[in-house]
């Protein structure tokens, strides 16, 4: 009887149905892999036009591929046999020598693993395909590739053509990151950077196929950078670029990074680098442990001086340490300089600490005792504790120095924080008490001192010197009540106001003792206010609008239609800016240039009662009600509006004034509180309360904002110092920073009721310093004290 493979052999040969299911056996064992078969399906696969011998061969080689019997390799090899799916159908290429001829690139996929193949045969030809693979094919299996020390990396780094960009960069990335002397022949020989990230600058400085591109910006920094890689090779590649690239730009750059790196600051000082500056030059030198170099390019210390003054704090200590160092540095000129009041407001404490040590050590205590004057006062507490038995010969020196001696410096650095961190408030000085109404109220423009002019009901305008709360100047003879005051500086300009609309009332001049009319209106003046160089704009209830030159000579009239006014929308109230703009309000809220074309810059209809500039296009308007608001034109001429902020005050608002330079404005409410808007008039702070509920009828603002004067219907004119809001900011600063004008701010900041007692030491510490150190000035300026208390003026 025939064996079994043999019956399936021949049955299969037929088209009988005992054929067709002798084929359906032999290929379900040959799917099982019985050794029984392997002879019949082989037999099939070798059968010239056998119907089923492509079937046959493919079975035969799935079935090696997946076995790796060694009769069905020889079944393969004889037959020519490839498999019909992946991944068999790869390693029967490999095995038959076809990879290069039948592979595509879409199935490079299992030669990786083929590079590791039992079969001596399929490893040596997966070889050969990766050595001769290019174009698309080799960049997928570049896409494929396993790694450092993988037979693929391995025939890919001895490949000519180089990898794609994505590949190549990582190539270039692991190399900087663990260099690798076979990744780094197959990088040299080809020759080609890394294309953008991070990499690309050092693989250039490797490559350096181009030197000049080493000049430019990114290039030099990237060799720069690799300088300063230690031990990796790729420092000795960029310190042979640098060898032969002479660039200024590069040198200076190398020389700032060497400053924080001692690998670079090593290769300056091999290859003779130096800043081109001499000032940085200097400091290079001292920095770098160059001392010799350092005293033969700057003898006498001064370029060093220019460029310890020049550096950041983080450069200064290290110039510190070297010039300890270096031993024979005249530390404190170096430090300080030739205009040491310059200085000192630039210097850190711990700077300051570090020269006083350096006089103290010195005993140079006149040069100490120089600097502890300059300093912040809890600054000079402090290192009042270095002086050794010594004190200044002067009297006046002498009284600073034992108010330095006997201050706590912990405590006095506690009250300076508390202060400092203080808000800043209004301070009341002075009461003056009048016999009447108070109308209106005006501050001098002038520096020859503050004085201010009060207008009454009682047909009598006053100027008061308010330095000793005296009647300075009166003028009497109007013929109605005189309703709004404005004091010029050189002179007072007073109008009339009247019950009657039909009734003619006057602007008139008062100054040096007599009166000028300057205008006759029908009606009441219903608004005055000053220009900023000694004119001033008027409005009346004729719905005039007044202009009056500085030196007194003739009123002009301004275009009513200009500021949209009539008899019917007479001016309530007006504002000016330096810049020669008016805010006129009536029906509307009127902005406009009286010297300019355009048409008026700001147009609106609030139903405010109020106006007052910040700046050139920023005007802040107040209504009785209580809501203040900012407004501001878009643009320098523009029509459209813009509300910058909005706050209410609820007791209502009956008065307004702005700060000048800050954008701050201030105003009174109904009983009398002051309240500050900060400048985009978002938030406000009460700086003051009144002691009892009042009916303000003014408030005026000093034209450098340092003072305020609130007049009310009881006959009461209420003076505060805004000056002291500035304490907070100063009472830390360097004394050496501070000006005359602060003196008075001081002064008046100690006069406040309620300081505690560390508080009020300090301040009068540095009351005393500043009267020291501005003892010899014969103009103080703002340093003038305001007669503080309640008066009576009879006018």
């Amino acid at each position: 009887m025939r064996p079994r493979a043999d019956r399936w052999a021949g049955a299969s040969a037929g088209r009988s149905p005992r054929g067709r299911w002798a084929e359906r056996r032999l290929f379900a064992a040959a799917r099982k892999r019985d050794p029984a078969v392997r002879h019949a399906v082989a037999s099939v696969a070798a059968t010239p036009g056998h119907r089923l011998a492509e079937r046959a061969r493919e079975t035969v080689a799935l079935w090696w591929a997946q076995t790796r019997d060694p009769l069905m390799r020889r079944f393969v090899l004889d037959l020519g046999a490839v498999a019909a799916s992946p991944p068999a159908r790869q390693w029967t290429l490999a095995l038959l020598g076809r990879l290069g001829t039948d592979l595509t690139a879409a199935e490079t996929g299992p030669v990786p693993g083929m590079l590791a193949d039992p079969d001596p045969d399929v490893r040596a030809r997966a070889e050969e395909f990766c050595r001769e693979a290019s174009g698309d094919t080799l960049h997928t299996l570049w896409t494929l590739d396993t790694g450092p020390g993988t037979p693929l990396r391995g025939l890919l780094l001895r490949h000519g053509e180089p990898p794609p960009s994505g590949p190549l960069n990582r190539l270039w990335e692991e190399w900087l990151h663990r260099p690798d002397e076979r990744l780094w022949a197959a990088l040299s020989r080809w020759g080609r950077p890394a294309t953008g990230g991070g990499v690309e600058g050092l693989s250039v400085v490797a490559v350096g196929s181009a030197p000049d591109v080493l000049r430019e910006p990114r290039y030099r920094a990237a060799l720069i950078e690799a300088l300063a890689l230690g031990d990796h090779p790729l420092r000795g590649i960029a310190e042979d670029r640098l060898a032969n690239l002479r660039d200024p730009a590069l040198t200076d750059e190398l020389c700032a990074a060497a400053l924080e790196d001692d690998g670079l600051a090593r290769i300056c000082r091999k290859h003779r680098l130096a800043p081109a500056d001499p000032v940085r030059r200097a400091a290079f030198f001292l920095l770098t442990g160059q001392p010799e170099q350092y005293r033969a390019l700057d003898p006498d210390g001064s370029l060093l001086g220019l460029a310890y003054a020049s550096a950041p704090p983080a450069g200064r200590g290290r110039l510190q340490r070297a010039m300890l160092t270096a031993g024979d540095l005249d530390l404190v000129r170096v430090i300080v300089g030739h205009d040491r009041r310059a200085r000192i407001p630039e210097m850190p404490p711990e700077e300051i600490r570090y020269l006083a040590e350096r006089l103290a050590e010195r005993r140079d205590w006149d040069g100490l005792w120089a600097l502890v004057q300059d300093v912040a006062i809890a600054t000079g507490a402090d290192l009042c504790g270095l002086f050794d038995g010594w004190a200044p010969r002067g009297a006046d020196d002498r009284r600073v120095f034992e108010l330095y001696r006997a201050a706590d410096p912990a405590a006095t650095a506690r009250a300076v924080a508390r202060l400092a961190a203080s808000e800043g408030r209004a301070a009341p000085r002075a009461r003056l008490r009048f016999r009447g109404r108070v109308n209106d109220v005006s501050f001098s423009p002038g520096r020859d001192g503050p004085f201010l002019a009060v207008a009454g009901t009682n047909r009598v305008v006053g100027v008061f010197d308010l330095r000793s709360a005296e009647l300075a100047e009166r003028y009497a003879g109007f013929g109605a009540s005189v309703g709004r005051v404005l004091h010029t500086g050189d002179g007072v300009v007073a109008a009339e106001r009247t019950n009657r609309v039909d009734r003619d009332c006057r602007v008139v001049r008062c100054a040096d003792g007599g009166t000028r009319v300057l205008h006759t209106a029908r009606g009441s003046v219903t608004a005055l206010t000053g220009t900023g160089d000694g004119g001033f704009v008027a409005g009346t209830r004729a719905g005039e609008l007044l202009r009056g030159a500085p030196d007194g000579g003739p009123v002009a009239e301004l275009p009513a239609r200009r500021f949209r006014l009539s008899r019917s929308s007479w001016p309530r109230s007006v504002a000016a800016h330096p810049s020669g703009r008016i805010a006129v309000l009536g029906r509307h809220l009127v902005v406009a240039d009286p010297g300019a074309d355009d048409l008026p810059l700001i147009d609106y209809e609030p139903p405010a009662a109020w106006p007052a500039f910040v700046d050139e296009s920023g005007i802040v308007c107040a209504e009785r009600g209580g809501t203040v608001r900012l407004l501001r034109s878009n643009t320098p001429y523009s029509t459209v509006l813009a509300q910058r902020g909005a706050v209410h005050v609820d007791a209502g608002v009956r008065g307004l004034g702005a700060l000048p330079g800050t954008g701050e404005s201030v105003l009174v409410d109904g009983t009398g509180d002051l309240h500050v808007l900060d400048a985009g008039a978002s938030a406000r702070t009460t700086v003051h309360r009144a002691p009892e509920p009042c009916a303000p009828t003014s408030v005026t603002v000093s034209p450098d904002g340092g003072f305020l004067a609130v007049g009310d219907a009881a006959g009461h004119t209420d003076l505060f110092d805004l000056r002291v809001r500035e304490l907070p900011r100063l009472v830390a600063r360097p004394v050496a920073a501070l000006l005359p004008r602060h003196l008075g701010i001081v002064a008046t900041a100690r006069a406040v009721p309620g300081l505690d007692r560390g508080s009020a030491d300090a301040l009068r510490l540095l009351e005393a310093c500043l009267e020291h150190r501005f003892r010899f000035d014969v103009e103080l300026g703002d340093a003038v004290r305001l007669s503080a208390g309640e008066f009576d003026i009879s006018l």
